[in-house]
């Protein structure tokens, strides 16, 4: 298991199994770990600048069967057996979406907002937990079939990951924030407008991942300083984490 080094401004471990690193090396995750966030209100401008993204990607569509930054994602979820046209990475579904004329998102609130315009702007998988329901520890493993799900918007159903798939979950509750890697969120992590702490996590896999993996991380930290007054903290969790000596970078 890989573990980075403990962060003395947040009581968070966060890990990568070792098993994920030997099977995609190329595999990173950008980290924003956010505090005394104020998400209760959203600016005009962070609106905009969502419309303005969405508009982008519909007049400047990906191909969704040929971009790297969509084929490498799919080929990872094809390798644990997961089918990622029925169950597609969060930034494909999102690309797809958007990618028609006139879809213009939901605010919803100023975090998931940045969120959005990163991950469309950059075609790379963005998502974040509310660190009030994830303290302690957190893990992104190969799921046994016995952790717990409960989908976002369905507060009452309760499922279970198949064995092998990629989830990331709280050891502690056996709770799964996310299932088939970065397929869909939980909706016992979710980001609401009452979040003050959060972890934001940004994956990069294939070609230059960790550049553009980095490049995204460091775009949501400013936003979320602009935008939500947030306090934050960045790091990289990557292969060179491995060894005996784990590292997690933190600027």
């Amino acid at each position: 298991m890989v573990k980075p080094n403990s962060m003395p401004f947040i009581m968070l471990n966060i890990s990568v199994h070792d098993s994920i690193f030997q099977t995609w090396p190329t595999f990173c995750r950008g980290l924003v770990i956010a505090h005394n966030i104020d998400n209760r209100h959203i600016d005009p401008e962070l609106i905009e600048q969502l419309n303005d993204t969405c508009e982008q990607a519909s007049a400047e569509p990906v191909d969704l069967k040929v971009d790297s930054r969509i084929m490498d994602w799919d080929n990872a979820h094809i390798a644990f057996e997961s089918n990622p046209n029925r169950f597609p990475p969060a930034h494909k579904a999102l690309r797809k979406r958007v990618q028609k004329p006139g879809v213009v998102l939901n605010p919803i609130n100023a975090v998931i907002s940045i969120m959005n315009i990163c991950s469309i702007a950059d075609v790379i998988p963005v998502g974040g937990d509310d660190l009030g329901a994830i303290a302690g520890a957190v893990e992104l493993i190969p799921a046994t079939g016995e952790e717990i799900f409960v989908p976002l918007g369905q507060p009452d159903v309760v499922e279970h990951p198949e064995p092998g798939e990629i989830v990331y979950w709280h050891p502690m509750s056996k709770q799964v924030m996310c299932r088939r890697w970065n397929w869909r969120n939980s909706h016992t992590s979710r980001i609401l407008e009452t979040t003050t702490s959060m972890v934001m996590n940004i994956d990069g896999i294939g070609e230059n991942s960790q550049a553009r993996a980095s490049q995204t991380r460091d775009r949501v930290a400013e936003m979320l300083k602009k935008y939500c007054k947030a306090d934050v903290k960045t790091g990289l969790i990557s292969i060179g984490s491995i060894g005996d000596r784990p590292q997690l970078t933190i600027r």
